[in-house]
């Protein structure tokens, strides 16, 4: 499966979290949000902000912090946009 960043999946789609940046703030701020590689959730809207339910809350990340999780579809049939 490919990886992807989360800003590019389209709303609808699950996804499970492979790797997240580099950089130890945005690193630590991912994961203090619940956002740790393994973890799966759902992409519930796109556009300058990406809202995702994760572990039972939903979350709003601002485009850049997005650009930092790298995911895969938990479902095969699910298709990211390139």
């Amino acid at each position: 499966m490919s990886c992807c960043k989360l800003s590019d999946v389209p709303a609808g789609c699950r996804v499970r979290v492979r790797r997240l940046c580099d950089r130890q703030g945005e690193r630590g701020r991912l994961c203090a949000l619940g956002i740790t590689p393994g973890t799966e959730l759902e992409v519930c809207s796109q556009g300058g902000a990406c809202c995702v339910r994760v572990r039972d809350a939903s979350l709003v990340l601002g485009d850049t912090l997005a650009c930092d999780v790298y995911c895969e579809p938990v479902h095969s049939g699910q298709q990211l946009r390139d």
